[in-house]
């Protein structure tokens, strides 16, 4: 029952050890000593970790704790999949929503993002609207936190908005994107996760949207950024794959994991 609770609202969520007490109608020492087991458990098969801590702000939270040579493996099986030729599309794009939209890939792609950027101690979770939502919703919810979607047009619905506009380096034309006032405070840490980066320049725009509302952007994830340009809008930023080159004659398709990731250079 404990290891349930832990991870219903999210594996990152913070649980009052009070609230394991009423729960399960034991004593605080019987129940540190089943969280215990729990962090051995998890510690043995290499998934993650119970952390324990004391304080007003205290309690228990399990952290994803993915070994490297496990990280590894789910990108180079991810870059074998989009190395098909089936997936080329004219332009020398690829064809990637039914991954980006699949449970189990957004799960995977998510949890690696979390425990690579939780350092950072992010407050909060930024996208924009497009295909990149699943990536971030997963993201957002190993790390216990809130998800904001920046839309391209104000919502009536959800009150005042902030908007800024911006050049898209893949049309060519400004876009806009808006948040509304209400979403976050000053001095929020935001996490920006997107799905795919060629130029930066929706990265730069929602970095942009963050600093408007005094919030400080503490990382930048892609699930996929294009090898070229080389230098983006963004000057740091964390990508999961690199997409070198797609032959879209040929059907080829050269993407590589970042080796920084896993337990050594892959290539698809």
């Amino acid at each position: 029952a404990v290891g349930a609770r832990l991870w219903a609202r999210g594996p990152a969520a913070r649980h009052n050890l009070e609230y394991f007490v009423e729960l399960t109608g034991v004593s605080r020492s019987t129940l540190s000593s089943d969280l215990g087991q729990l962090d051995d458990i998890a510690r043995r098969l290499g998934t993650g970790r119970v952390e324990t801590s004391q304080g007003q702000h205290g309690g228990v939270r399990y952290l994803l704790d993915q070994s490297p040579q496990a990280t590894g493996g789910v990108l180079e099986r991810l870059a074998k999949l989009l190395s098909g030729p089936a997936r080329v599309l004219p332009g020398g794009y690829l064809y990637l929503t039914d991954l980006v939209c699949s449970p189990e890939w957004s799960s995977q792609l998510g949890a690696i993002f979390a425990q690579a950027m939780r350092a950072g101690e992010p407050t909060h979770v930024l996208t924009v609207e497009t295909r990149g939502i699943p990536i971030a919703l997963m993201t957002a919810y190993s790390l216990g936190l809130p998800l904001l979607v920046a839309r391209r047009n104000a919502q009536v619905a959800e009150g005042p908005a902030l908007s800024i506009s911006y050049l898209s380096a893949t049309s060519g034309r400004v876009e806009n994107m808006s948040l509304p006032r209400r979403a976050m405070r000053a001095g929020a840490q935001v996490l920006i996760i997107d799905d795919f980066m060629r130029g930066g320049a929706t990265a730069k725009g929602l970095i942009d949207l963050a600093t408007e509302f005094e919030a400080d952007v503490v990382g930048v994830g892609v699930a996929i950024a294009t090898a070229q340009p080389a230098k983006k809008r963004v000057a740091r930023y964390l990508p999961l794959l690199t997409l070198n080159r797609v032959d879209e004659a040929s059907r080829w398709v050269d993407i590589s994991a970042n080796p920084d990731l896993g337990d050594g250079p892959s290539r698809g």
